[in-house]
């Protein structure tokens, strides 16, 4: 017997289509709206780069439209820029005006 000119013994090789597909939408009804075959995906983004859509279709034909925002990353600050809680009792403490009626040191 033979497959394609080939012997049913000879291993065959199994090409696949790749199951994502990369495209451009311009709005994310475009993306809601944009066509996916049962069974693959497709990733989407708008023309200024900040949004990314990636719609899925299930192979019994359930779909899911996942977007993420993208933004630049914000820096991090060192350590040494942040305040315990206990330096800022003391730093709010001393902001306050002092008691009436409470002597100071000093005063008659």
């Amino acid at each position: 017997m033979y497959n394609n000119g080939f012997p049913v013994t000879y291993p065959q090789m199994n090409y696949q289509q790749p199951m994502a597909d990369i495209g451009q939408v311009g709005s994310e009804q475009e993306a809601v709206n944009a066509y996916v075959a049962a069974g693959r995906s497709r990733i989407m983004f708008t023309p200024d780069d900040k949004t990314v859509f990636v719609k899925c279709v299930s192979m019994n034909g359930q779909t899911t439209l996942d977007i993420f925002d993208r933004r630049a990353q914000e820096p991090v600050l060192p350590a040494s820029d942040y305040v315990t809680r206990q330096e800022l009792a003391e730093a709010l403490e001393a902001l306050k005006p002092p008691k009436k009626g409470v002597k100071t040191e000093g005063a008659e």
